[in-house]
């Protein structure tokens, strides 16, 4: 552990995006203040790996330092799988910034009306809208009203555009999607866009919240950090939070200090260790379902069952195609071909080249027409009628166009820095690594009615979680998947580069079925109809969603804003029930759902925290 004060004004329980906003923000205008910012991961500063957008994948190799895989419990409604959640944030791994320095970048912003639906004073469109302008730097286009010109954050598109996201565009347009110029001006829902990154357009970096906030005034002496250490748990005299007791983290070193030591808050603790991290820290701190804690020997402060429970995600269904062999894309780096990877660092020094993209830069947002949904399932037609139909502006599903496919393991030393990347459990060693090259087509629901929980299964901070998505446990959630599946392989099909279906990541449909996968020596002709699916065929679809939907890897809600008497955990001011001097500051507190990426909502809960802070503390911030 570095060294540190043993006493400090504020401490915040977690390093990650809105963490480091709100610290970052407070410290800036407020000499002295003494914050410390206690994060379980290591620092991100510089790390190749982070700031070079086109190694996102390198994050997500098992057992690696910057994320941790929590690990669900078997869901009958996944066929028995127990499928992982990878996330920048708290327990054995992870690092600083969270998941703003390991996401996928994409700029991907909600619509205003999520704002609205959730009801709580001081988080309306009105007020929300604003804290999105505020934190980033529009490079798309000039002057749009609702996107901002001088914060911390640039959003760029990259100087490499994919050929298969430029085809996947003019497909769109074809079959009657309309490009829309800026489909993440919070009020247009149907269409499709080149998809703008969290990127610096000059340098080419990566833009998380660590670089941006944080280390932009590592000067400050009022802000202190501490890496690679793990808060047990929030300390109270009664009711009021007074500190933290933290050891070493033993996951990022074996030898780190396991005697906890104590941290006092002489105003204020935040827990902001994430959707799954803040839940179980409040947990472990005696705060949740009185029943759930004495079954870990854990006494109750606050009797508040909303934590844990109410765990939200846009689950994700991923198909595969092959593209042809001369197209571009970035499987020879997810491959961890050294010639290709530095290559694209030594172009990336320029701030040029494919590492400064990250290959998804094309993608829709999509609702049924009326024909389609004329042939989706009774449940969903009732979730349309009662939700969809009322707000043009809301879509059921984002889908994405990838220049690549999924990771290959591998783990090199490349300019100094070892890269590795994720195993696919349906990859054969050779597919990358024999030249062939990919594309892959992500869909992503965004308004899912399951829902899952998170709770302690211990008070041991190193324990695994009690953790149940609830994916696909509503029939109207798998619905929506099969038309995606539909909808975006006829999308695909079109496309100049499609040379057929990878098997091994589509359905197993009948052998005379006329869905059947195809591999082509060259592009369908431009007379090709609509595959017309029987009913054994939407089976086929079914079971392989089921067997291979996974997470969006945008957690929330695991600590809710609402009405405590509605099951919330924290009021408007982010406030825990029952408690004093203890707020959380992450996508945990979020009440419903938003209709995009989660990167941006968690930057505006920062800067939202940040005011509210301020404003209870007597604190500036301008």
């Amino acid at each position: 552990m570095l060294e540190h004060s043993h006493e400090v004004d504020i401490v915040f329980v977690g390093g990650g995006t809105s963490a480091c906003v709100a610290a970052g923000r407070l410290a800036a205008a407020n000499p002295d203040l003494d914050i410390l910012i206690i994060e379980q991961g290591p620092n991100n500063f510089q790390e190749t790996k982070v700031v070079t957008p086109g190694l996102f994948g390198s994050h997500l190799i098992p057992n690696g330092r910057t994320v941790e895989f929590w690990k669900a419990t078997k869901s009958e409604a996944l066929n028995s799988r127990e499928i992982p959640l990878v996330t920048g944030r708290y327990k054995p791994s992870g690092m600083l910034g969270g998941g703003s320095s390991v996401n996928f970048l994409m700029y991907c912003r909600p619509v205003a009306s999520d704002f609205d639906d959730w009801n709580m004073t001081g988080w309306g469109s009105k007020d929300l809208v604003p804290l999105l302008k505020k934190f980033e730097k529009y490079h798309v286009t000039p002057g749009r009203a609702t996107h901002g010109y001088e914060g911390p954050i640039n959003v760029s598109c990259p100087n490499y555009h994919a050929t298969v996201a430029q085809e996947y565009l003019d497909i769109c347009v074809q079959t009657g999607i309309p490009m829309v110029e800026d489909l993440m001006d919070l009020h247009t829902g149907y269409g499709c866009s080149r998809i703008a990154q969290y990127v610096d357009p000059l340098t080419g970096y990566r833009q998380d919240t660590a670089h941006q906030y944080i280390h932009s005034q590592s000067g400050n002496k009022v802000l202190q950090l501490m890496t690679e250490t793990l808060v047990t748990q929030v300390l109270f005299d009664g009711t009021k939070a007074i500190g933290v007791e933290v050891i070493g983290n033993k996951r990022q070193d074996p030898n780190a200090d396991q005697v906890p030591k104590i941290i006092l808050a002489r105003r204020l603790v935040v827990v902001s260790a994430g959707t799954i991290g803040s839940a179980l820290v409040l947990q472990r701190s005696g705060i949740g379902a009185s029943t759930q804690l004495s079954k870990c020997g854990i006494d109750t402060v606050v009797d508040l069952p909303g934590i844990g429970a109410n765990y939200e995600d846009h689950c994700s269904c991923t198909m595969v195609y092959h593209v042809a062999d001369d197209v571009e894309t970035l499987d020879p780096v997810f491959a961890g071909d050294p010639s290709a990877i530095e290559r694209g660092l030594s172009q990336f020094k320029d701030g040029k080249g494919i590492l400064t993209s990250n290959g998804i830069d094309a993608g829709s947002r999509l609702r049924p027409r009326p024909e389609e949904l004329e042939k989706m399932g009774s449940h969903f037609k009732e979730v349309w009628k009662r939700y969809y139909e009322p707000a043009p502006e809301k879509v059921s599903l984002l889908s994405d166009s990838w220049s690549g496919f999924k990771f290959e393991t591998f783990s090199r030393k490349v300019s100094n820095t070892t890269i590795g990347y994720e195993s696919g459990p349906l990859l054969h060693s050779n597919l990358i690594s024999s030249g062939s090259r990919f594309m892959t087509t992500i869909n992503f629901e965004l308004y899912p009615l399951s829902r899952g929980h998170v709770y302690i299964t211990s008070n041991d901070p190193y324990s695994p979680p009690d953790f149940h998505t609830g994916f696909l446990e509503a029939q109207a959630d798998v619905d929506v998947h099969v038309w995606g599946y539909k909808k975006s392989r006829e999308l695909a099909r079109r496309m100049p580069s499609y040379r057929g279906e990878l098997s091994l990541m589509h359905p197993k449909f009948p052998e005379a079925s006329a869905a059947a996968c195809v591999r082509l020596e060259g592009p369908l002709p431009s007379s090709t109809r609509d595959i017309v699916y029987t009913q054994d065929d939407d089976q086929a679809i079914e079971e392989y969603v089921r067997q291979h939907v996974g997470v969006g890897v945008h957690p929330l809600g695991t600590a809710r804003m609402a009405p405590r008497e509605a099951g919330g955990c924290v009021d408007a001011r982010l406030n825990v029930y029952g408690t004093e001097h203890l707020k959380v500051s992450d996508l945990s507190i979020i009440p419903g759902n938003v209709g995009g990426n989660t990167y941006s909502t968690a930057l505006l809960v920062g800067e939202k925290a940040a005011i509210l802070i301020a404003e209870d503390l007597g604190l500036i911030l301008p």
